[in-house]
């Protein structure tokens, strides 16, 4: 990833108060890097528990009239939270479940980020209506930041401290990769850090030495960074460290099984997505994508 990859930002909105802090972050990279920002809403088809008065809420979701205003109060919105910037947004609406319009546009678009406000549900709500943010990671290859509703930033959005998990994978180099980007760009100090589980231990004899080693050879530009071990839950340890270190931005990798919605770290993923109180930069890479040229690698490593 190099700077030019933000060249083009979607931010997904619901035209609600949670969706101006994603905002204020979209306004922040254009500032600092130019980028162009194109803000969605998804106008879901309507699903009616009255079966009766269904129709008719379809159609008047279609109607010239409703679409109308549905404009107005996507310019209202974009003048509100990007005014001030002097930021140029261009404004899409539609006719799509939430999920499937942010993906699909993005991909219409040739979006190089995907930008969007994570509501913080718990519990049966969750449940019942599922995270849109989790479900686009799963469908989309390209960057995603979920930005907390409750986030506040005094001040105004910044990115001086990165904290990135990592592990010996190849999504993992490419985590660490777009991390370093995002640290040259920002000007931000790094923190690395490995939670160990016990193949680690068997696998690598010298595992902060090797982890070292490993991130050293990923690192191409001149930053400011540091890496360090730790042993517990890798959720529960990366939330733990963010606070504690008073990272701006968490950056982690997703890759997604080849024949699956699902993802080969979607458990630590989805946790430190839903539950971070940080905006959380998500790197997803399908697994088709990769060649085991980075497996050699990692066994030269640790043979080393």
């Amino acid at each position: 990833m190099t700077t030019e990859l933000i060249q083009h930002i979607l931010v997904a909105t619901e035209l609600s108060d949670f969706s101006k802090a994603a905002a204020g972050w979209a306004a922040m990279f254009h500032r600092r890097l130019g980028s162009r920002i194109t803000l969605l809403y998804a106008n879901q088809p309507c699903v009616p528990i009255d079966l009766n008065a269904g129709p008719a809420a379809y159609v008047l979701q279609r109607q010239p009239e409703f679409r109308r205003h549905l404009a107005e109060q996507m310019s209202e919105f974009a003048t509100e939270c990007f005014a001030d910037s002097g930021t140029p947004v261009d404004t899409l609406i539609v006719d799509a479940a939430p999920a499937q319009a942010i993906s699909d546009t993005a991909n219409t678009i040739d979006a190089d980020m995907i930008l969007m406000g994570t509501h913080g549900r718990n519990g049966w709500r969750r449940a019942l209506h599922g995270s849109v943010t989790e479900q686009v990671i799963r469908a989309t290859d390209r960057a995603l930041m979920s930005v907390p509703a409750a986030l506040v930033t005094p001040g105004g959005p910044k990115i001086a401290k990165i904290l990135c998990p990592v592990n010996f994978t190849d999504i993992g180099r490419q985590a660490l990769q777009e991390a370093d980007a995002l640290a040259e760009a920002f000007d931000s100090e790094l923190l690395f850090v490995h939670i160990v589980d016990l193949a680690d231990e068997l696998f690598m004899a010298n595992l902060e030495e090797n982890f070292a080693v490993w991130v050293k050879s990923g690192i191409r530009r001149s930053c400011r960074y540091s890496q360090i071990v730790a042993r517990g839950d890798t959720a529960e340890k990366v939330l733990e460290m963010a606070g504690q270190v008073g990272a701006d931005l968490i950056v982690i990798g997703a890759q997604h099984k080849r024949f699956s919605d699902t993802t080969i770290i979607g458990t630590t993923t989805e946790r430190v997505v839903r539950f971070s109180k940080q905006p959380v930069w998500t790197v997803a890479a399908r697994a088709e994508a990769f060649t085991p040229d980075f497996e050699k690698e990692l066994m030269a490593l640790t043979a080393g």
